[in-house]
């Protein structure tokens, strides 16, 4: 089998890799003794000998006496043995290379074997090459969601202007839960091709998704306009209900998602949802049980948005009216506290909100 050029670089770079793995464990068995140790050696067996002939000049002067020399004598005597029994131990061990030579070709043969060893058992040496843009260029039904969308937005990148690649892509970064992202692709698909009722909607809902299930301005805007262009869309009729039924008005949110089930083909697969929310609002003048859990989150989410962003007047209005509903009146005026406190000087603001107040006297 022919080895490509990929592969024979491959092998290559393996090769120099393990000479340099090998050089390094080598190189300190290579070297002799070091020159320090040999000469620290020989200067201190020099340094006994003139001690013992020190000695002897300092007897023949009378400096000492012959019991003192003979002391010394010995002492002295003792260190030089020492000093040159290590010596020597020293130089055989630079001296003599067969432990070295022999570590040497030890490590020489096995770092290679077990390296080879381990690629062969955990690599896949007879798997083809394939780069990652090779690995893109699949049919779309083989890749990953995750691979999908990043072909897509490498295409985007080259082709920013591609209206049906973001429509492509704003639907697969909602359900990865990539809400923001949804809301921007929508708007370069806009950009690129015009505005329409269908991807108005899209954008809206994927902003609810990033506001924690909640119909913010903005969607709520994005919905407007979305049924101005396109009375009946559909997603955005459904959407405009849920921003009714958080303000508290259930009367309207039923009124819309009738008037949506009127006009809804016999096929439509959210019809039976909306006819399930209908029943369940019917039941019971005030909220059902059912209901009551997912109100409930959609009213914290808010009000845990209006904590970080308080200058939300349309927002303090929906939470009034939202514990209202969920007859919570000592929350409701909390709210309208903090409502206060987020507009002090907004004449039109305050006037709204003390509306809101009222009926909670009512």
């Amino acid at each position: 089998m022919l080895l490509s050029s990929n592969d024979i670089f491959l092998f290559i770079s393996f090769a120099a890799l393990t000479g340099v793995a090998l050089w390094l464990l080598l190189r300190p068995l290579r070297s002799e003794a070091s020159a320090s140790e040999t000469s620290r050696g020989d200067s201190e067996v020099a340094l006994y000998r003139d001690q013992l002939e020190e000695v002897d000049r300092d007897l023949e002067r009378g400096v000492i006496g012959e019991v003192e020399a003979e002391s010394a004598r010995l002492e002295i005597s003792r260190r030089l043995l020492a000093a040159d029994e290590e010596r020597k131990k020293t130089g055989r061990t630079a001296t003599d290379p067969r432990w070295r030579k022999g570590t040497a070709l030890v490590l020489a043969l096995a770092v290679p074997s077990l390296a080879l060893g381990v690629y062969l058992a955990e690599g896949s040496p007879g798997m083809k090459g394939q780069p990652f843009a090779e690995r893109l260029n699949v049919p779309p039904e083989e890749l990953p969601l995750e691979g999908l969308v990043l072909r897509i937005e490498r295409h985007l990148k080259q082709q920013p202007d591609d209206v049906r690649g973001w429509e492509l892509v704003a639907p697969v970064y909602l359900q990865l839960g990539r809400f923001e992202e949804a809301a921007n692709a929508w708007t370069r698909a806009m950009l690129a091709d015009g505005v329409t009722a269908g991807r108005l909607a899209a954008r809206g809902e994927a902003r609810v998704m990033s506001n924690d299930g909640v119909v913010g301005p903005g969607a709520k805007q994005d919905f407007e306009k979305a049924v101005e262009l396109d009375p009946a869309e559909p997603r955005a009729q459904y959407f405009l209900g849920m921003a009714d039924f958080e303000a508290g008005n259930r009367d309207a949110a039923l009124a819309r998602w009738k008037e949506l089930l009127e006009t809804a083909p016999d096929d439509a697969n959210w019809a039976p949802a909306i006819r399930a929310r209908i029943a369940s609002l019917e039941q019971r003048p005030a909220i059902s049980a059912a209901d009551e859990p997912m109100i409930r989150g959609m009213v914290d989410g808010l009000a845990a948005r209006l904590a970080k962003d308080p200058a939300d007047l349309e927002g303090w209005l929906r939470l009034i009216r939202s514990y209202e509903v969920l007859n919570e009146m000592e929350k409701a005026r909390a709210a309208v506290a903090e409502a206060r406190a987020a507009f002090p000087e907004d004449e039109a603001a305050l006037a709204r909100i003390a509306e809101a107040e009222k009926s909670l006297a009512d």
